[in-house]
């Protein structure tokens, strides 16, 4: 027994007396745990806390009443006592936060953070359950959702002060001003008004102060789906009377520019913030980040609503403009012609606006915008120049490096600086050597305000030397290198400038071909967009040939670009500069051979995305060597890099590579790449099948070897999870013996996460395939695979016909071993029909053909499936005895999926008996078992079981939290067993 070091009641003392309170329970009743005296109940009455054993633990919650969810949340609170439930306190002013002391309360679902953060927001008042009910779930239909979430929320703030009460049909929050933060907000705020009424304005802006600390970003951050709600819209605007009058009322000004700058950011159209904003960056002496902000704002408004800024915004501009004009000797202005007809790209001039508006002018700002070619690089750092420029007193130096140029050669720094001399003074006499006229140029550049855009960069190593050392000046590089070599030593900025979005894809179509024509043949301009990568460059000469030829129909244009060796060919035209191919023909000469080879031999790959190690094998380098050249390529923006060693082409991309892997690599090459890559996913997927499954029978495999580094099942699983759809595109490919036995690898992944319509497509192609190559043993697995993909998805007949298929083949083989696996796959077939003898009797006779050769993981299953089948046949005592002997084989062997299923199967066997207890325990361990091997449709089918046993029980709330947790899983695979959840729930199914 232990005291509580704070002196307060302790959670675990505030848990039982409520739960005493709820249940009517007396001390005579508690005292019925033998571990518990009733001296030990008064010292939990009076504060001291009790530090007893989980199992006395459990007692103790039997004696309460409690759930299985309300029993873990007590042993939580018994073995963590050392906060005060006292200080509980929630937050909503920024992500949804619950501590208590120094810890963070778990509420575990989202639904139920939402339901929290609904009912804080209206704290003490009801709200109604229709309403709750509509926010949540979007329907009028899901009461019992509600009741199930209330409940399990009380379960989670049972220790703590901070209630949720039935009120006016409704629920409410009963909270104190110290237990939420929003009440502390507006308390603090209201006393702040109070003081500038009276004229105490420095208390005042202590006050403010205070206020607008409380503030972690925005309200709710975390729960999208309650941003439009009126009440969280309400409290935004409390936020920005607060800080609009923390600036008025005097505030220092690099104080309020802190708590400014996010809610500029949040609505750039917001004019009072703007002008204070830019008010604050005046005052700290950002005078360039002031003017930047104006005319981030005066953008927005003239494109979002068409309206210039407001009289006293425009009147700080002048007053700006008016200080630093008297700097500027000489105003150069040598930005090309403004784009005309820009759009999107809304993102990343926030972007750079942001980068403007916080640069203090103390350095010069250096900002790389990268990309693949095409992408709109030139297009978008010209026009944010033009919109900025006036920000730069003494004005724009423009110059082309030609650094992707095939015609021409690329711009030495040298050249650049001597025609930046030129345009700097004129008149004056030339340096001799390179060195001298860039300490010249350098010079010059101090103390002036301009705006350098240096366009189409080779590498950082052409841009350096151009680099202004003074502050004030800002460089703008565009590159389809990465350029990560100017942040890593100048502290440059990186952009990375990726396709159009879909959407600002549409609006680019529309703006060059007007929004009509785009909108009356909707389904067309779609299909462009796709066929394009939604690269801006073919977007733009697809546009510009419908354009020159208003009565061609955009469906013919789409025509002209289906297929992936067509798409380029229709995107040819007479002007080098705009040509797509011959864009991508100047990233790619400018690599290495081996980078090259890589480049091309990429594009055999069926995609999405290629690691490392696959890569190393489709081009058999090592590993080492293939991620030292794929990073290069990413960092030519040849290829993506979606997530570190992951790479993928842009479809246009893929379509130029193809081209190129056909014209440059010969037949005999190819075929060998692809057999590398082929053994590469085939006998690592066996080796990860083999880490979820270990005692499954091996098969002879086609060669191969793998690189990937699997160490147990945890690894497998996240390896398939991230490889399955590459895993897909590759079975379609592959020659046989590969596709069968990328099948077979397959099938143990697919069975654990419930993919079984993939599973059948996948068999239905190895079958084909092996029928094809006449490979009698491909064909005998791929029925045997395929039969079982059909029995979970409920199609007896089809399955049974593929099973007795395979039977014949492997009869012929003579492998008992898989004979005795078909009779227990017959068993499943005819167990799902509602025929439970003929199942039985396929079960028992697979025994027969296990012990002929002694395999005892078959052994194992086979007694679990006949210890369900007699129970289903009212034989609920053999039942057990068979279990039992499974479960015995199977903890030897270490088969943790047997071992599972096999306490599931007890489980129910022991529910039928009416022994609960025995049932709890053996669905909780088949439950934990399914979860730690990733088998998701095995922990749903325990789910239903475990609420079935708690409704035997008479426990209702149990059984539905459960049966809840079920559908959840199987809504999520898509599963038809969602359909018994929704009916032992009583909610129709739809």
């Amino acid at each position: 027994m232990a005291g509580n070091a704070q002196g307060g009641p302790s959670p675990l003392s505030n848990y039982i007396r409520g739960r005493r309170r709820r249940a009517g329970l007396s001390q005579a009743a508690l005292a019925a745990c033998a571990d518990i005296s009733l001296a030990g109940l008064r010292d939990v009455e009076q504060g001291r806390v009790l530090r007893p054993r989980p199992a006395t633990l459990r007692r103790l919650a039997a004696a309460l009443g409690l759930s299985t969810l309300e029993t873990a949340d007590l042993i939580r609170f018994a073995r963590d006592d050392s906060h005060n439930s006292q200080d509980m306190r929630i937050q909503l002013l920024g992500p949804l936060q619950i501590t208590a002391g120094p810890v963070m309360v778990d509420l575990g679902s989202p639904k139920r953070r939402e339901l929290l953060a609904l009912l804080a927001l209206s704290p003490g008042v009801p709200v109604p359950r229709d309403q709750l009910i509509e926010l949540l779930w979007g329907t009028r239909n899901a009461a019992q959702l509600l009741q199930s979430h209330v409940s399990r929320l009380r379960a989670r703030l049972g220790a703590y002060p901070v209630q949720v009460v039935a009120a006016g049909g409704g629920y409410l929050l009963d909270v104190t001003v110290d237990q939420l933060d929003l009440l502390t907000f507006r308390q603090i705020l209201a006393r702040a008004r109070g003081l500038m009424a009276c004229g105490e304005r420095a208390e005042a802006v202590r006050r403010y102060r205070e206020a607008a600390a409380m503030w972690r970003g925005e309200p709710l951050a975390d729960l999208p789906a309650l941003q439009a709600h009126p009440a969280l819209i309400a409290l935004g605007r409390e936020r920005r009377a607060c800080i609009i009058e923390y600036a008025d009322a005097g505030a220092p000004h690099d104080e309020t520019l802190t708590v400014l700058r996010p809610l500029a950011e949040a609505d750039p159209l917001d004019e009072a913030v703007g002008l204070r904003l830019m008010a604050a960056l005046v005052g700290t002496g950002q005078r360039a980040a002031a003017l930047a902000a104006y005319h981030a704002v005066r953008r927005r408004l003239r494109e979002d609503l068409g309206v210039d800024p407001a009289p006293e915004l425009e009147g700080l501009y002048r007053e700006l403009l008016g200080v630093t004009a008297d700097s500027a000797a000489q105003v150069l202005e040598q930005l090309p012609l403004a784009p005309r007809g820009f759009s999107g790209r809304a993102g990343k001039l926030a972007g750079l606006d942001g980068l403007l508006a916080g640069w203090t002018g103390a350095t010069p700002l250096i900002c790389a915008i990268s990309g693949m070619a095409g992408v709109g690089k030139s297009t978008l750092a010209v026009h944010w120049a033009h919109a900025v420029k006036e920000s730069f007193s003494d004005g724009q130096l423009y110059v082309d490096l030609r650094g992707f140029d095939p015609a021409r050669p690329a711009m030495s720094s040298g050249e650049v600086v001597r025609l930046f001399l030129e345009a700097l003074q004129p008149s004056e006499r030339m340096a001799t050597t390179p060195h001298a006229q860039v300490a010249r140029y350098r010079s010059l550049m101090a103390g002036r305000r301009m705006l350098i855009v240096l366009d189409n960069a080779r590498d950082a190593e052409q841009v350096r030397p151009i680099l202004p050392a003074a502050p004030g000046s800002m460089v703008l590089v565009t590159s389809r290198d990465q350029l990560a070599g100017l942040a890593a030593a100048e502290g440059a900025y990186l952009l990375n400038l990726d396709v159009f979005a879909v959407n600002e894809a549409h609006v680019f179509l529309a703006s060059r071909l007007g929004t009509q024509r785009v909108a009356a043949e909707g389904q067309a301009a779609a299909e462009i967009i796709e066929r394009c990568g939604r690269l801006p460059l073919a977007l733009a000469v697809v546009a510009a040939r419908a354009a020159a030829r208003p009565g061609f129909l955009l469906a013919a244009l789409a025509a002209e670009l289906r297929g992936a060796h067509a798409v380029l060919s229709a995107l040819e035209v007479g002007d080098r500069a705009a040509d797509v191919r011959g864009a991508f023909a100047y990233s790619y000469l400018n690599l290495g051979e081996a980078s090259a080879r890589m480049f091309r031999l990429l594009a055999l790959h069926p995609g999405p995305e290629i690691s490392v190690a696959a890569a190393a094998s489709l081009t058999g380098m090592p590993m080492a060597v293939a991620r030292r050249h794929l990073r290069g390529l990413a960092g030519a923006h040849l290829l993506e890099e979606p997530s570190p060693g992951r790479f993928r082409f842009h479809d246009l991309l893929w379509a130029y590579a193809h081209e190129l892997v056909r014209a440059s690599e010969s037949e005999m090459e190819q075929a060998s790449a692809l057999q590398r890559m082929f053994g590469h996913y085939l006998h690592a997927a066996v080796k990860g099948s083999l880490l979820l499954a270990p005692r499954r029978d091996r098969i002879a495999l086609a060669p191969g070897a793998t690189e990937e580094l699997l160490a147990d099942h945890r690894d497998a699983l996240a390896w398939f999870e991230v490889e399955y759809p590459v895993l897909l595109a590759t079975v379609d490919i592959a020659t046989d013996p590969y596709r069968w036995q990328l099948g077979w690898a397959l099938t143990t992944y697919q069975d654990r996460v419930g993919h079984w319509q993939g599973w059948a497509e996948v068999q239905e192609k190895a079958l084909r395939a092996a029928e094809r190559s006449r490979d009698r043993l491909g064909v005998a697995h791929s029925q045997r695979g395929y039969g079982r993909a059909l029995t979970w998805l409920r199609r007896p007949d089809a399955a049974l016909a593929a099973l007795r298929r395979a039977i014949e083949l492997f009869t012929e083989f003579d492998d008992p071993a898989t004979l005795g696996h078909l009779e227990l796959d017959l068993s499943d077939v005819y167990e799902q029909d509602g025929r439970p003898d003929l199942a039985l009797d396929h079960a028992e006779r697979s025994v027969a053909f296990y012990e002929r050769v002694g395999h005892q993981t078959g052994l194992a299953n086979a007694l679990n499936k006949i210890c369900v089948l007699l129970a289903a046949v009212g034989r609920h005592g053999e039942g057990v005895h068979f279990g039992e002997r499974a479960l015995t084989l199977l903890c030897d062997l270490g088969d943790r999926r047997g071992e599972a299923a096999t306490h599931d199967s007890l489980g129910v066997t022991y529910l039928q008996l009416g022994e609960h207890a025995r049932a709890l325990a053996s669905f909780d361990r088949a439950h934990r078992l399914f979860e730690e091997i990733g088998d998701r449709p095995g922990c749903g089918d325990v789910l239903l079981h475990l609420g079935d046993c708690h409704l035997s029980a008479e426990s209702s709330g149990d059984a539905e939290s459960a049966w809840l947790a079920a559908l959840a899983i199987f809504e999520e695979l898509g599963l038809g067993e969602a359909e018994e959840a929704l009916r032992r729930l009583g909610i129709p199914a739809k």
